[in-house]
């Protein structure tokens, strides 16, 4: 049995990892997977609890680095010492960048959004019902033509208020704590733009623009995650909408709320 084909993978936090796959070593991030064949690996380097893998670089070049962390140090010095004894003394004098191959998941953050517009749907709705039965066990079941169509309408667009509102949100983070760079149009592809991320990897965006080159800004711990930056007034043109949307969804559930209220007081006819 080999050195690397005994070698344990680290493991890392929410499923990451790396470990030898064959002839490459498989960086497991959160959002992403990167194939890294050692051929592109001039060495690693242990640093605490995380692994630092130097790629190989043309000459004069600064050679491109990729980290994992939060692992256990004592393992991570042990997988490093175990790859670079079987690495060349003098590595390829080689971009190693051109070699690396990768597999993006969804995109986390949307994934996380749905899931809490579904748990703002069923709450929303558990809230109707419970108020409907209060007024129909105190006798006021009348109410129910105001308390559910107000309800349901607030409701829905509550939902789509918040997620209309999530792309501007999305560009806000990144234009403020992220990195911007310009992208290039690809030749013969519209709408999808190329910009270079730190480690020297080309990642795609899409934008249908009459222009060779836009801007986009990527998250600086995430690289593909990245937005198409707009103009003001469409961003504006975006918060005005998501904003009336808040604001029809606040007064259907107000007036839902002020049904109730005006039933178990006994006031217009409920």
């Amino acid at each position: 049995m080999s050195i690397l084909s005994s070698t344990p993978p680290l493991r890392g936090p929410e499923g990451t990892g790396l470990r030898i796959e064959g002839e490459a070593l498989l960086l497991r991030q959160p959002q992403e997977e990167v194939l890294i064949p050692l051929k592109a690996v001039a060495r690693l380097r242990a640093e605490g609890r995380g692994v630092a893998i130097e790629l190989t670089a043309a000459p004069g070049a600064v050679p491109a680095v990729l980290r994992f962390e939060d692992v256990d140090e004592a393992a991570a010095v042990a997988f490093a010492d175990a790859v670079n004894a079987v690495l060349p003394e003098e590595p390829e004098a080689v971009d190693g960048v051109q070699y690396l191959a990768g597999d993006r998941l969804g995109d986390r953050h949307a994934t996380l959004l749905i899931r809490r517009l579904k748990r703002m749907a069923l709450y929303g709705t558990l809230v109707i019902v419970a108020l409907s039965v209060l007024v129909c066990v105190t006798g006021h079941p009348a109410a129910l033509i105001a308390i559910i169509p107000s309800g349901f309408f607030g409701l829905l667009f509550l939902v789509l208020g918040t997620g209309g509102g999530y792309p501007v949100y999305e560009e806000w983070y990144l234009r403020r704590h992220g990195v911007t760079v310009t992208a290039d149009r690809v030749p013969g592809r519209p709408g999808q733009y190329v910009y270079i991320d730190p480690m020297g990897l080309e990642r795609n965006v899409r934008k249908f623009a009459s222009t060779w080159t836009i801007e986009v800004a990527y998250d600086r711990r995430d690289p593909g995650r990245v937005v198409a930056l707009r103009s003001r007034g469409m961003r504006g043109l975006d918060i005005a909408m998501a904003g009336s949307g808040l604001l029809i969804g606040f007064l259907g559930a107000a007036g839902a709320v002020a049904a109730t209220v005006v039933a178990l007081l006994g006031v217009g006819g409920f």
